[in-house]
C-alpha cells in the first residue's frame, strides 16, 4: 500500500496540470474514435469470417499479410520524425507536409509494383489471390494522404480525425455487411478497403485546409526530403522488420500448410487480440508531443513522463489480458462460431504478445528523443530472427498455436531482452520492467 502511495505521489505533478488535461482530452477523442471502430469491427469481422469460412477468410488474410509487409515500408519511417519536426518548427509546416506526401506517394507506387510481382512468384497459379493483392496494394498509394495525421498528432487535434474516422467506419462497415448480404466475393470485400482509405484521406486533406492556422504554402523541398530520408533509413528498415515479425507468422502459416483454414482460425484470434490496441495507442500518441517537449525543457520531468507512459500501457494491457484469459472461449464461440473454436487458445497467447508490442511502441518515443533510433534495427532484427526460427520449428507440429507462441517469444525478445545487452539502451528495458513490477525493479540514478 505504501509503495502504491509513493508511486501516486511521484506522478501527481504530471497528472494535475494543464498538460495532463490536454493528454486526457486528446486520448478521449482517440479512444472514442477507436471504440466505434471496435464495435463495428467486431460485428463486421465476425460476419465476414462466418460468411467466408476459415479457408476463404484465411486466403484474404494471407493476401492482407503480404501487402502489410510492404505497407510498413511505404510509410518510409516518416511518422515520428515528421511529428517531431512539426512540434519543433524546424521547417515551414507546408514544406514538411507536402514533402512527406510526395515521398509517400512515390514509395506507395514503387511498392505496389513490387507487391504485384511478389505474389505472382509466390502463388503463380492462384489468379484470384493475385487480384486481391493488386487491390489491397493500391491502398499504399492512397494512404499517402494520411500525412495529415502527422499534423494532427503534433497539434493534438484528435477530435478532427476522430470525427472523420467514426463516419468512415460506419460507411465502410455497412459496405462490408452488404458484401455478406448480397453474396459478394473476396474481390468485393477487398475493394471496400480501398474505399475506406480513400474517403478518410480526402476528408483529412479537406478539413486540414479549412481549419489550419499556419498558411504557409505547400512546397516540395528537395533539401528537406534528403535530410529526413537520411534520418529515417533506420526507421524504414525497423518498420519493415517490425511488420515482418508481426505478420510473418501469417505468411508462413499460409505458405507452410496445405490449405488456408488454419490461417483463417489464427487470423480470427489475432483480430480480436489487436482490436484492443487502440486504447494504449491513443495514450501513446497523446504522450508523444509532451515527452518531446519535456526532453527539451527538463530531464526529470521527461523521464517521469516516459516512465508514467510505460506504466499506464503495461497495466492497461495486463488488465485486458486477464479478461481474455477468463472469457476467450465464449468470445470466440459467440462471434465466430464452432468452426473457429480452436482460436480461443491462440487468442490467449496473442493478447500477451500484444502487451510487449504496445510497450515497444511506447519505447520508440524514448529512442527518438535520445537519438538512439539506430538501435531499432537491432531489436527488431532480434525479434524477427526468433519469430522465424520458432515458426519453422513449431508450425509443422502445432500449426496456428505454434505461430502464436513464436509471436509472443519474439515480442518479449525485441522489446525487453535485446536492448538490455547495450549500455546506452539498457535503461529502457529496466524502465519497462519497472512498469510491469513497480516497487520491485529499481533504476540507479547514474
Amino acid at each position: 500500500m505504501n509503495i502504491r502511495k509513493r508511486h501516486l505521489e511521484k506522478y501527481r505533478s504530471l497528472l494535475s496540470n494543464d498538460i495532463a488535461n490536454k493528454i486526457m482530452q486528446n486520448s478521449t477523442w482517440l479512444i472514442s474514435d477507436k471504440v466505434v471502430n471496435l464495435i463495428t469491427g467486431v460485428i463486421v469481422t465476425a460476419a465476414i469470417a462466418r460468411y467466408f469460412g476459415p479457408d476463404l477468410f484465411g486466403q484474404f488474410n494471407y493476401a492482407l499479410a503480404l501487402v502489410t509487409l510492404f505497407t510498413a515500408f511505404s510509410a518510409l519511417g516518416l511518422e515520428t520524425l515528421t511529428v517531431k519536426n512539426l512540434v519543433n518548427k524546424e521547417y515551414d509546416e507546408g514544406t514538411i507536409l507536402c514533402t512527406s506526401l510526395v515521398l509517400r506517394v512515390i514509395g506507395g507506387i514503387v511498392l505496389t509494383i513490387i507487391a504485384a510481382i511478389a505474389i505472382k512468384i509466390i502463388e503463380p497459379a492462384n489468379v484470384n489471390l493475385h487480384i486481391i493483392v493488386y487491390i489491397l496494394s493500391f491502398t499504399m498509394v492512397v494512404r499517402s494522404m494520411e500525412v495529415i495525421e502527422y499534423w494532427i498528432q503534433a497539434h493534438q487535434r484528435s477530435k478532427v480525425s476522430s470525427i472523420i474516422r467514426i463516419s468512415v467506419y460506419i460507411i465502410t462497415a455497412i459496405l462490408k455487411l452488404m458484401v455478406v448480404v448480397f453474396g459478394g466475393s473476396l474481390v468485393h470485400f477487398s475493394l471496400v478497403y480501398v474505399v475506406d482509405v480513400a474517403i478518410t484521406g480526402l476528408a483529412l486533406i479537406i478539413v486540414y485546409f479549412k481549419i489550419r492556422q499556419d498558411r504557409t504554402h505547400w512546397i516540395l523541398n528537395f533539401s528537406y526530403a534528403r535530410e529526413i530520408m537520411s534520418k529515417s533509413w533506420s526507421l524504414i528498415l525497423s518498420g519493415l522488420m517490425v511488420t515482418l515479425y508481426m505478420r510473418v507468422d501469417q505468411v508462413m502459416l499460409g505458405s507452410m500448410l496445405p490449405d488456408k483454414a488454419e490461417l483463417g482460425v489464427f487470423s480470427a484470434a489475432v483480430r480480436i487480440a489487436e482490436m484492443w490496441y487502440f486504447v494504449p495507442m491513443a495514450v501513446i500518441v497523446s504522450f508523444k508531443p509532451i515527452i518531446i517537449k519535456n526532453k527539451n525543457v527538463d530531464q526529470q520531468s521527461y523521464l517521469k513522463s516516459v516512465q508514467l507512459l510505460y506504466t499506464i500501457v503495461a497495466w492497461m494491457s495486463i488488465g485486458f489480458g486477464l479478461i481474455i484469459l477468463l472469457l476467450s472461449k465464449p468470445i470466440i464461440k459467440v462471434l465466430f462460431g464452432a468452426d473457429y473454436l480452436s482460436a480461443a487458445s491462440i487468442l490467449v497467447i496473442s493478447v500477451w504478445a500484444g502487451t510487449f508490442a504496445m510497450l515497444g511502441s511506447a519505447r520508440s518515443i524514448w529512442l527518438i528523443c535520445e537519438g538512439l533510433q539506430k538501435f531499432t534495427i537491432t531489436y527488431t532484427l532480434g525479434g524477427l530472427v526468433v519469430n522465424i526460427l520458432l515458426n519453422i520449428l513449431l508450425i509443422p507440429q502445432y500449426g496456428a498455436y505454434g505461430a502464436a507462441i513464436a509471436t509472443l517469444a519474439s515480442q518479449l525478445t525485441a522489446n525487453v531482452v535485446v536492448l538490455a545487452f547495450f549500455k546506452k539502451t539498457r535503461k529502457s528495458s529496466i524502465m519497462i520492467l519497472k512498469s510491469l513490477f513497480p516497487g520491485i525493479v529499481r533504476i540507479k540514478k547514474d
